[in-house]
């Protein structure tokens, strides 16, 4: 595994020799780990930042989201959050994309 960025709530891995082809990223919040493809990577990030509108379930009746989740043919995820958490999470995803998109930018205008 080769660590792409790291904050105080998690840390996101390129997974070098992944045992499905397609989850090549593994995401760590607090101690679970979560394999993911770069497309699901995008799909968290839209949920985290949709996460400010009141929830509709009967034990938050409108409140503010106590939990998010995240769901794909292969898994559901469930994560406990509030304000810190969920900046924390948009921070992780966002430092994993930033990086993943400034290697594949410098790969790209590399100088032979």
């Amino acid at each position: 595994m080769e660590l792409i960025y790291k904050n105080n709530y998690g840390a996101s891995y390129k997974i070098l020799n992944a045992p499905n082809a397609d989850c090549k990223l593994q995401l760590i919040v607090d101690s679970i780990g979560i394999f993911m493809t770069f497309n699901d990577l995008d799909k968290l990030l839209n949920v985290v930042r949709n996460a400010d509108e009141p929830c509709d379930c009967p034990d938050c009746k409108g409140g503010p989201r106590e939990k998010i989740w995240y769901t794909n043919p292969l898994l559901d995820v469930c994560l406990k959050v509030d304000d810190v958490i969920l900046t924390q999470i948009e921070d992780l995803i966002v430092g994993t994309k930033f990086i993943l998109n400034m290697n594949d930018t410098l790969q790209q205008y590399r100088i032979n």
